[in-house]
């Protein structure tokens, strides 16, 4: 059946019900079956034909706020926290920036929502969300985050006792316990704190043709999507960041966009040289570049910015109009013996040094940098040791739509 049952549309009505002589209704039985058969006939190669995966999330695009960054955002949308219970049983969440006014509290899920003063008050400093009475179940306690060896949800190697495990949940864990907060930030002062990357041109010059474009991403395991909800097939089932960026410039541009993404999960920036040649196969108008999780713990960024080099030059070799966005890791958590803190900024700052013309650098070091001046490690984290969460991924396609394409309102002006 394709919808052309019968019903109401029918020749079959008499009395009150049957239409004037133009309308349908008077098609006899054969005609209306050969009308469906010409229209499906019509239709049926785009209903049979493979949709990209990231255009479910065209409709929810307004929810995700992917073009009002929240490092510059005067109203930041649902910034994520886990809730944290000290020693003295005080539950608390934190902002990253101050707050003037508080809009929502809610689960990461979106199924809860909490109330100022009844649930929680806004500390002095406007920045920490103190919960009052109950706290709720999912607060995370002090002797959680260092479980004992061999437990469940933990991996060691602590900075300082190797032998010491760490809070790590893959999977659900985290955005159980995540909550967001959309609040109007009281430091306006700050909103332009980052400087802005580069623009594509020729990038920018298709999408505003709206010609095809094929955006090919090389990294590791945040760049297939871990650990955010869709991949962990939790409410609200939200994607990672590539797909997240595909739907935003689908959206904004009407340009039909193909998305290669050839990611894998532990990869080094060496590993993405490897594959290089796999993916121009595709021949990419523009390809994002995204690792350094993987690679700080060698403590090598000469190594790192060679390989850089490398991968460069193998693809503008055989592809010289290609765009490259160059993406920085986000921070792994500072307690990990394989994520050392020092190295996230050694590392991006070889990288700068690669970066030529017809190319961009995203620095999500940095912005995960300023956001850390107040919040934990945990609050951004989909995984408690290097994946972003849904907000983190939604972090990463702010970032890279910048570089992409400049303010939406600039772009269909034509500036």
């Amino acid at each position: 059946s394709h919808g052309f049952e019968r019903g109401p549309d029918t020749d079959r009505l008499d009395g009150p019900n049957r239409g004037p002589v133009e309308s349908r209704r008077h098609f006899t039985g054969l005609g209306q079956r050969n009308a469906a058969a010409m229209w499906f006939a019509a239709i049926a190669k785009q209903l049979d034909a493979p949709k990209p995966a990231y255009l479910r999330h065209v409709q929810d695009l307004a929810q995700l706020h992917l073009r009002q960054p929240a490092w510059k955002s005067l109203i930041v949308y649902n910034e994520s926290s886990v809730l944290l219970k000290d020693d003295q049983g005080a539950v608390r969440a934190r902002l990253a920036n101050p707050a003037q006014e508080i809009l929502q509290v809610r689960s990461a899920m979106g199924f809860k929502e909490w109330k100022q003063g009844e649930h929680w008050r806004l500390d002095e400093s406007r920045t920490v969300l103190e919960w009052i009475g109950q706290p709720p179940g999912a607060a995370i306690s002090m002797d959680q985050l260092y479980p004992p060896a061999g437990s469940p949800n933990s991996y060691k190697h602590r900075v300082g006792n190797p032998e010491q495990n760490l809070l790590y949940a893959p999977g659900k864990w985290f955005h159980e316990r995540n909550i967001e907060i959309t609040y109007r930030r009281h430091d306006s002062d700050r909103l332009v704190n980052l400087k802005s990357p580069r623009q594509l041109e020729k990038t920018l010059e298709k999408l505003r043709r709206k010609s095809r474009l094929v955006l090919a991403v090389s990294g590791d395991s945040i760049s297939t999507g871990l650990d955010a909800s869709a991949t962990t097939l939790t409410i609200p089932n939200q994607s990672g960041y590539p797909e997240l960026v595909a739907a935003q410039l689908t959206r904004d541009f009407g340009a039909p966009i193909e998305l290669v993404n050839r990611s894998v999960a532990g990869w080094s920036i060496a590993n993405g040289v490897e594959d290089l040649d796999k993916l121009l196969e595709s021949k990419p108008d523009v390809m994002i570049v995204a690792y350094g999780m993987n690679d700080v713990g060698r403590r090598d960024p000469h190594w790192f910015a060679k390989q850089a080099r490398l991968l460069q030059e193998r693809a503008k070799a055989r592809l010289p109009e290609l765009e490259i966005l160059w993406v920085t890791p986000m921070l792994g958590n500072r307690e990990w013996i394989h994520t050392p803190r020092e190295m996230f900024f050694a590392y991006r700052d070889a990288l700068q040094g690669v970066v030529q013309d017809g190319e961009s650098l995203v620095d999500l070091t940095e912005i995960w940098q300023q956001l850390l001046e107040r919040k934990h490690d945990l609050d951004l984290t989909g995984n408690g040791l290097n994946h972003p969460n849904d907000f983190g991924h939604r972090l990463y396609a702010q970032a890279i739509l910048e570089s992409l394409s400049r303010r939406i309102e600039e772009d269909r002006a034509g500036r």
